[in-house]
């Protein structure tokens, strides 16, 4: 007998990962996380056909798959594992040993025993360890074998069955050859471009509902007004106030377009971003065809009057009011979804089933006789609890798969949308509370120094647009700043701001939303704020580079300006920024073509030098060098072609040339302070670019400025920072 109904819903989602300028995907986690727990969910339900649920993407993840399986995108881990590793440069070397390490260690190093001798060979901890000599005791094998083991170990159950490189390979456990590496990198590709017809599949079969979340994956009661924060936070400092309802419009129409354009009819649900709602966005959503959302159960709470029953609150659908419409809403059991997403990996998958089945027999015996089935919505990320089950969470899917099959308990498996269509008591909430999924608020996504610095300068961003198009700007340049600003506005960047999470790579983060600012600007023809340019936080120092990378100047200099390392004698006194071991120290996905610059001054002159990495790959990637300069609240921009012989370097904002230079070997260049309005003790911030038309190939420093003073006599008594 039929005694409570239980709803999955399971999100599937990456932020948007391309560089807007290089084309090139900064982080692999789309690659890895398909052929894992995309397409191990997939196979699962297709496994398992009398079990429905809801399966929720996000647009901009499925935009990503369907890149990676036409071979558009490429990422800087996909680049590196297909190269021989005997062509690996030092700093690419020591990536290999800083990166190809980040998946479980407890689930995907421990089992293969080569994978945890390269491990423990690397060093467990990384504080104050120079990888680049590290990497010198790795021979070619061991890289290989890394390689290798890497993309093996973040394949999941359904990749090991089905796949026979993917088997052998496993079994093989060590000693691979370039073959071997180059078989596995090809099913990866293929396992990669099968998810999504996977999931059509079993939608199509009518296995699993398809929802979304608004395509970019934005906190969308923030985009239709930021000051929604004050309903849960009304003492929280909050950034300038921004008001973007068309944006929450366009987020979710390309959403439900996206879907449809992939699954043949638009979603009629969604679960919007962390589950944040209010009573602008449910207005938005309603407007736009959305029948019914998501959200979480403490979000119910607050909506309802005080001391109303959880119980008998929480296992039912809601009518919601939306403007002068409505939409149904579920809330997710918070208790229920949080076991399977971080409690359930350590115990029996028996154990862990029973115990849930047992939950929801628990909340059957309360129903009172004669009511509706209770309806338990489960919501969960369906990607990445997995990497902490043994075997990707195979045993305990298909435990929880096949008892859900056979209704044990009398737990019926359904999806919302199905739930919806047999109707919603008539009942209402009348207002909606605004938060999300945590702590009923959006306290991790705005509130804080860091990510309010990121909502001013998206507001910037949004204001520079909103008056191009008054201007009648270019329609181009008004589509090409939208698709920008809208990637900028996904809630994962703002995620990782502040200090309540912690990642390896919040450099790139923070890094990848600035660019998506820059790049809005750079399409309206507009300067870029000074503050998209340095990283957000401590803009002091450059995210993701050890101070290590720089050494400051020490003594005067007086070079020979000849293009050529006449002696090490010019440049001694020197400050110098090594870019190599940068580079190797952040995640950045350009392979670089500098090896170092030098600076340093006399009374009278600024002296640089950049030593260029001149293999071929430099020679067809940079074609001219830009110094860029700030002083007090001026940008002085100085610009040269990388033509041999003698260089002249030309302002724009000066309109003459400044200074003089000569190119061989490495480029020498001299400016004369007084040339830029300069006296002794003004403050300079100073990067580099090494360009190619208009595009840049590369920083120094990635990020951030290197800022030194204009000496006087007495300069060696100065501070200098980056």
């Amino acid at each position: 007998m039929d005694r409570v109904e239980v709803a999955f819903l399971w999100h599937m989602h990456q932020p948007p990962y391309r560089d807007p300028e290089s084309g090139s995907y900064v982080l692999p986690w789309v690659r890895l996380h398909a052929t894992r727990g995309y397409l191990d969910m997939a196979a699962i339900h297709e496994r398992f056909p009398g079990v429905s649920a809801t399966v929720n993407f996000s647009p901009v993840l499925l935009e990503q798959l369907e890149d990676y399986a036409s071979g558009r995108a490429n990422d800087r881990f996909l680049e590196l594992s297909a190269r021989p590793p005997q062509d690996l440069a030092l700093e690419e070397r020591a990536f290999l040993l800083r990166t190809f390490f980040m998946v479980s260690w407890e689930q995907g190093v421990r089992p293969i025993p080569r994978y945890r001798e390269l491990l423990h060979r690397r060093g467990l901890e990384l504080e104050g360890v120079d990888l680049r000599e590290v990497s010198r005791a790795f021979s070619v094998d061991d890289l290989r074998d890394l390689q290798v083991l890497f993309n093996l170990a973040w394949m999941g159950f359904a990749a090991r069955e089905r796949d026979d490189t993917v088997r052998e390979l496993l079994r093989k456990g060590r000693d691979f050859s370039e073959s071997d590496k180059q078989a596995l990198l090809e099913a990866q590709r293929r396992l990669v471009g099968s998810v999504i017809p996977a999931w059509q599949k079993v939608a199509s079969g009518g296995m699993v509902e398809i929802s979304a979340t608004p395509y970019f994956h934005p906190i969308l009661p923030l985009l239709c007004d930021s000051d929604a924060a004050k309903v849960a936070l009304p003492d929280a400092p909050l950034p300038p106030r921004l008001r973007a309802p068309e944006d929450a419009r366009e987020q979710v129409r390309r959403a439900r377009d996206q879907v449809s354009t992939i699954f043949g009819a638009p979603p009629a649900g969604m679960w919007p971003a962390e589950g944040s709602v209010s009573p602008e966005a449910l207005e938005v959503f309603a407007a736009s065809g959305v029948r019914w959302l998501a959200s979480d159960e403490e979000v119910l709470l607050r909506s309802l009057p005080a001391g109303a029953n959880r119980e008998k609150s929480l296992y039912r659908p809601w009518r919601v009011r939306a403007g002068d419409g409505e939409v149904a809403m579920v809330f997710r059991d918070r208790g229920l979804s949080d076991a399977i997403g971080f409690r359930y990996a350590r115990s029996p998958a028996k154990d862990a089933v029973s115990g849930f089945l047992g939950d929801l027999s628990r909340i059957a015996d309360a129903r009172p006789a004669g009511e509706e089935l209770p309806l338990v919505s489960v919501i969960l990320d369906g990607e990445n609890p997995w990497e902490y089950f043994p075997d990707s969470g195979r045993d305990f899917l298909m435990e929880l798969y096949s008892r859900l099959e056979a209704r044990e308990a009398g737990v019926v498996s359904t999806s919302i949308g199905r739930r919806i269509a047999r109707g919603v008591p008539a009942d209402r909430l009348e207002r909606i509370h605004s938060g999300s999924w945590i702590e009923g608020s959006y306290r991790i996504w705005i509130g804080q120094p860091e990510s309010n610095a990121a909502w001013a300068l998206l507001g910037e961003a949004r204001a520079a647009l909103q008056e191009a198009r008054e201007r009648l700007a270019p329609h181009e340049r008004i589509a090409a700043a939208e698709e920008q600003l809208l990637a900028a506005e996904a809630s994962d960047w703002f995620w990782w701001y502040d200090e309540d999470f912690v990642t390896e790579t919040k450099a790139e983060f923070d890094r990848l939303f600035r660019t998506r600012i820059q790049a809005t600007f750079r399409a309206l023809d507009r300067p870029i704020p000074a503050a998209a340019l340095s990283p957000i936080g401590d803009g002091s120092a450059t995210a993701g580079e050890p101070l290590s990378t720089l050494r400051g100047p020490s003594g005067f200099i007086h070079p020979v300006l000849d293009g050529e390392v006449s002696s090490w004698k010019e440049w001694l006194g020197a400050g110098i920024f090594e870019a190599s071991q940068a580079r190797q120290s952040a995640m950045h996905q350009r392979a670089g073509v500098f090896t170092s610059l030098r600076f340093g001054f006399d009374l009278d002159t600024l002296y640089l030098r950049v030593d260029p990495m001149w293999d071929e790959r430099a020679h067809s990637t940079m074609d001219g060098l830009r110094i860029d300069l700030q002083v007090d609240k001026r940008d002085l921009d100085l610009r040269c072609r990388l033509t041999e012989g003698a260089l002249l370097p030309y302002s724009e904002e000066l309109g003459r040339h400044v200074g003089k230079g000569f190119f061989h070997t490495v480029v020498e260049l001299a400016v004369p302070f007084a040339e830029l309005g300069l006296e002794p003790g003004q403050r300079i911030s100073m990067a580099v670019r090494g360009t190619r038309g208009e595009v840049e190939v590369e920083r120094i420093p990635l990020e951030g400025w290197i800022v030194l003073d204009v000496p006087d006599e007495s300069f060696e008594l100065r501070m200098w920072k980056v």
